[in-house]
């Protein structure tokens, strides 16, 4: 039988444990190059998907109309023979509730009145459309440069509210927005339910062919904000004039700066 010497033995040993440490030091690099490949892809998808579209949830994100919106609610009370008239405080307590139909359902049953509701927001309606027309009408601060930013950073712009299709038509014409900027409008006739529903933003999301995770939404109101969130979008609450601030629980949604906010998020992930 061939023997070896116990110098030889060490010797092998040695070699078998340089071996181990090298074939051990090459398998942990390997891993390491291999997470950080990976760490790659996905910050890659990551950055991609992330940043894809931005949606403006309602026309209150693009103009300021509460203080309209209001007076043509009491042109249409008077109108119709109704002596209700809504003060600013009011209004804004109801503004927590989207939807015109509603506050008006809601303040008859609290006076325990029986109204025609769908002909007194129509009238409400025209009233507002025909000031939209006639009262000058002002883009909120930084949403044309979100407009901007999206046609510089080749985003997905779309409008997801569930107002009318000539509210919006009036609101963009007052702000001098065109309405082929935005890749998507969503108006009420075109869903089933309105917000809190998250209707309205899984079809902008089904006809951009986008995921949730892909945008970031605007809301000015807490029915809005509660429809994104449950169509799982990150969204920013962007309160106007006449909306309480009080309602957004999250103060870490909340801004007053939107491009700020907008740019602030695009630029962390683009230097992640």
């Amino acid at each position: 039988m061939f023997k070896i010497s116990k110098i030889e033995q060490l010797g092998l040993l040695q070699l078998f444990l340089a071996d181990s440490a090298y074939f051990f030091t090459k398998l942990t690099q390997d891993f390491i190059d291999l997470r950080e490949r990976l760490r790659r892809i996905v910050l890659n998808q990551w950055r991609s998907i992330i940043m894809k579209a931005i949606f403006l949830g309602s026309i209150g994100t693009i103009a300021d109309t509460s203080e309209l919106q209001l007076k043509s609610f009491n042109l249409a009370f008077e109108k119709h023979g109704l002596k209700w008239v809504w003060s600013p405080h009011e209004y804004t307590e109801m503004l927590k509730i989207a939807g015109g139909t509603k506050r008006i359902q809601r303040y008859a049953a609290q006076r325990d009145e029986k109204v025609d509701v769908e002909s007194i927001h129509l009238t409400k309606t025209c009233i507002f459309q025909g000031l939209l027309a006639t009262k000058p009408v002002s883009i909120r601060s930084g949403i044309n440069e979100v407009i901007d930013l999206a046609r510089e950073k080749a985003l997905k712009l779309a409008l997801v509210t569930t107002t009318s299709c000539g509210n919006v038509h009036e609101i963009l014409s007052a702000t001098c927005i065109n309405r082929d900027q935005f890749d998507v409008v969503i108006t009420n006739e075109m869903v089933k339910h309105e917000k809190p529903e998250p209707d309205a933003y899984n079809l902008a999301l089904k006809k951009l062919g986008l995921l949730p995770h892909d945008v970031i939404a605007i809301e000015d109101n807490l029915d809005g904000l509660k429809a994104a969130m449950s169509a799982e979008l990150k969204c920013f609450a962007f309160p106007g004039r006449m909306q309480s601030e009080a309602i957004f629980k999250d103060r870490s949604i909340l801004t007053h700066d939107i491009f700020k906010s907008v740019l602030n998020i695009l630029n962390k992930r683009l230097a992640t």
